[in-house]
């Protein structure tokens, strides 16, 4: 059985605090067993053309419904998000 997914994406963090959190936060969802990271398959790339570049990201998959997410660090000017892989 497929259980729905609780998170909801982010298109982009307010601030670094408000990114720490979000990760303390993704770091209690693996502990507490609800999700685990997996490998990363395809880098998200910011920009378009030769001048897009691969940021810091990781992967999980949220276990009950075996959605995989992508959560790619901020690099100013770009702010991060949090996004279902689709």
């Amino acid at each position: 059985m497929k259980f729905p997914c609780p998170w909801e994406e982010v298109d982009g963090f307010t601030s670094l605090v408000e990114f720490r959190s979000f990760e303390r936060w993704m770091t209690g969802q693996v502990s507490g067993g609800l999700a685990r990271q997996v490998p990363v398959a395809v880098p998200y790339r910011h920009g378009d053309g030769d001048g897009s570049i691969v940021l810091v990201e990781v992967w999980y998959l949220h276990l009950q419904s075996r959605e995989t997410w992508r959560l790619v660090w901020p690099e100013p000017p770009f702010d991060g998000i949090f996004k279902k892989i689709r």
